[in-house]
């Protein structure tokens, strides 16, 4: 693939923007949300094509107004929206709107999910007589579902992948760390496009590029709200690959995002430097029959909730019910997650989530098992569910590499 395109090519269409705010608009109209005010990075740059620090203004009715705070010349290149302004000051804001006839929201959404309690209560006091109400769902909900513009991008996102898992079979050495073979991973993804940075919403939630583990070392849980943890370098990052040697027959997974324009996937194949232990191959074959069976039976309008109980009940069916997806008190109640421009994007599929599937939606399914004495195994796969069920985006073999 060609890792970088022209700036041109990378700029969300006006038709993408366009129809992201009308299907957000439509939601305020039905929640009674008079306007709506983005400051986060990621809305930001979903419902206007840039990432320039400001505001976005969204009433339920007329145009939006993106006021921008730093580098315009960047927000006017970047966004199609027509109604671009300077702000100096967000207590500037009110006037701005008056200036443009608009009068002051009775309700106010905003991303109560991720704002910082400072910026929250000087909008309290910037809308005074403003009842400001959290539209984080709203938002979330609209960037649920992709359009094929966005599932374009996270097929060349995929592509990247691919060719990842064929780099990592010529760079896999014996004597190699754990934290020199991810050094490399990243260094090729990096050639290949990728941002260098993978997004996630959840507080305090942070990752690099994924996690690459190897051995019994290898199911040391971390902080992070993911199955997979590693002992990473120190308690300062505490996830991931560290100094451990990879040693010979251990499995070892690379859990790693790939990213093309800001849209990711997520992928987890095994490798080993010689044949592992029977068990071990033994739980990679159930993991397939477990991803064999959810992906047969996920369609469109199953609660979410449903697609992790068949999980669960296959991984018991094949003797792997108390090793599925954790060990002990750090076993996640997920399967699954939805992907985009976060990592971590709705829906979870998972315990207490009866959302329906819908066409559109994308979903990284990653059932793991842990094996005492042997270290995790684990697979991955990111798939666009479409109206007769789930199309798989990461393509590459499935395959335990064993070199």
């Amino acid at each position: 693939m060609t890792p970088l395109d022209a700036p041109s090519l990378l700029f969300v269409p006006s038709s993408e923007i366009e129809n992201r705010l009308r299907s957000l608009q439509e939601l305020m109209s039905q929640e009674g949300l008079d306007a709506v005010l983005i400051c986060q990075n990621v809305d930001l740059f979903y419902f206007s094509g840039t990432m320039q620090p400001g505001f976005l203004y969204i009433p339920s009715q007329d145009e939006p107004i993106f006021f921008s705070r730093k580098n315009m010349d960047r927000a006017l290149e970047e966004s199609p929206l027509t109604n671009v302004i300077a702000l100096s000051s967000s207590k500037a804001v009110p006037a701005l709107l008056a200036e443009r006839g608009l009068l002051p929201p009775q309700v106010l959404g905003l991303e109560m999910d991720v704002l910082p309690a400072n910026i929250f209560v000087q909008l309290q006091n910037i809308f005074k007589d403003t009842r400001l109400l959290d539209a984080s769902i709203l938002i979330r909900k609209c960037r649920m579902i992709k359009s094929s513009w966005e599932i374009e991008n996270m097929i060349r996102s995929a592509q990247m992948m691919t060719a990842m898992v064929s780099e990592v079979t010529k760079i896999l050495k014996p004597g190699m760390i754990e934290i020199e073979l991810a050094g490399q991973i990243e260094a090729f993804l990096r050639k290949e496009g990728h941002q260098g940075f993978t997004r996630l919403r959840g507080f305090n939630q942070e990752i690099v590029y994924g996690h690459v583990l190897s051995g019994p070392e290898g199911l040391k849980a971390s902080y992070i709200d993911a199955p997979t943890g590693g002992a990473g370098l120190g308690p300062a990052f505490s996830q991931g690959a560290g100094v451990k040697p990879i040693r010979p027959k251990e499995p070892i997974s690379v859990d790693s995002v790939g990213c093309y324009n800001g849209y990711f996937v997520d992928q987890t194949r095994m490798f080993s430097l010689g044949q592992p232990a029977q068990e071990v191959t033994k739980a990679f074959q159930a993991l397939l029959k477990i991803q064999e069976s959810v992906v047969q039976r996920a369609q469109p309008g199953v609660p979410c909730e449903q697609v992790y109980f068949w999980a669960h009940e296959e991984a018991g069916r094949l003797g792997y019910r108390n090793q599925f997806m954790g060990m002990d008190r750090n076993r996640v109640s997920y399967i699954g997650h939805g992907v985009g421009l976060e990592l971590d994007e709705l829906p979870v599929i998972g315990q207490k989530f009866n959302w329906p599937l819908e066409p559109g939606m994308v979903l990284a399914l990653e059932p793991k098992i842990f094996l005492s004495g042997h270290g995790l195994v684990g697979l991955e796969n990111t798939y666009h569910m479409t109206d007769s069920g789930l199309e798989r985006l990461t393509t590459a073999p499935d395959d335990y590499q064993i070199l």
